[in-house]
């Protein structure tokens, strides 16, 4: 527990919802099986990829103290996709958690599509003929 008269006499922290959010595009990037992050709609994509915005596919909420994250993913063809959103709710909510101190409520994964990586094991590159 922490103590009132102490917090009180230092200040109070204040974590932005784009700070969770670059901190869970982090753990989720480097998370077995996924290949990429997506929007939850054709319009949100459109917007991210005009804008660059890194933190596109990741929608942090926080409400009466509880920090709900909901991340939108594209996953590798052939992995089992229980296996890697389960993976990658661990990795974003301990991410989150030991950065901020916060505990997290609740880490939704949604599955926006597959891609099929190449020999070489990269997603989405063509080879050249």
């Amino acid at each position: 527990m922490t103590d009132d008269t102490a917090s009180e006499s230092l200040g109070r922290i204040f974590v932005s919802p784009t700070a969770i959010a670059t901190i869970a595009s982090k753990a989720l990037l480097t998370s077995y099986g996924v290949v990429g992050m997506a929007s939850k709609n054709a319009f949100n994509e459109l917007a991210a990829t005009i804008t660059r915005d890194p933190h596109h596919g990741i929608d942090v909420r926080v409400e009466d103290g509880h920090i709900t994250v909901d991340v939108y993913v594209i996953i590798q063809y052939g992995t089992r996709i229980s296996t890697v959103a389960s993976s990658v709710i661990n990795a974003v909510r301990y991410n989150i958690e030991r950065a901020v101190d916060v505990p997290v409520h609740q880490v939704n994964v949604f599955v926006q599509g597959l891609r099929k990586t190449d020999d070489d094991g990269e997603a989405g590159r063509r080879k050249s003929t």
